[in-house]
């Protein structure tokens, strides 16, 4: 089960005077979990160092990524992103920001404060269930256009683009988990004639040209 926060949160742990912020933020591009990381940085002047992981689905696969932003290799980045993991969430940026209190926590202590800290937002997080998603491209005879409409009616399904003529072009926004039963009863529907296929990088702006 893969898990998603609904909104952003925030905690807040202390280490020996240090301050760690923990912050929790939905993302889906790694252009937005920038923007964000830019926000951090203006509004917490004071953070010496602000730390970060994400996770966002792209093209079928979760990307990730970490930062010790200045911090000794692996005592921040991956401690906040092996709480995503652990947790399974994506779609989403967690940043620890420190405010140094004047006592050095060493490494160990460091691991374990961004730890402390990015567990204790995730704890406290507004979480959904999540299902990735990608479109997918009918094309058959026009002869069956009201039999895949009421099929697209039963699944709840919403036609995203439908570039039609003589044929039946749709685009489709579906769960990668019915995709496979959703090729099945079209290919029943149709006798074989109609195909369903996964849509590749440019097929939309192809589709719009035509």
């Amino acid at each position: 089960m893969i898990y998603v926060p609904r909104e952003t949160n925030k905690a807040i742990h202390k280490e020996k005077r240090s301050r760690f912020i923990g912050i929790l933020h939905p993302v889906s591009t790694k252009e937005k979990a920038d923007r964000f990381l830019k926000r951090c940085r203006k509004h917490h002047p004071k953070a010496r160092h602000i730390c970060w992981a994400y996770r966002f689905y792209d093209n079928g696969n979760f990307q990730e990524n970490s930062s010790d932003a200045g911090e000794p290799s692996g005592t921040a980045g991956k401690p906040i992103l092996n709480n995503l993991l652990k947790k399974n969430i994506g779609n989403c940026i967690l940043t620890v920001m420190r405010i140094f209190g004047g006592i050095k926590l060493g490494k160990k202590g460091l691991t374990q404060a961004y730890a402390t800290c990015a567990s204790l937002v995730l704890s406290n997080a507004n979480l959904v269930n999540w299902a990735p998603e990608s479109n997918v491209y009918v094309h058959c005879p026009m002869q069956f256009y009201g039999q895949l409409s009421s099929l697209i009616s039963s699944e709840d399904l919403e036609i995203q683009e439908d570039h039609s003529h003589n044929t039946i072009h749709w685009a489709i926004k579906m769960k990668d988990t019915e995709i496979v039963a959703f090729q099945k009863k079209i290919s029943e529907i149709t006798n074989g004639e109609g195909t369903v296929h996964l849509e590749t990088r440019g097929e939309t702006a192809n589709h719009r040209r035509s």
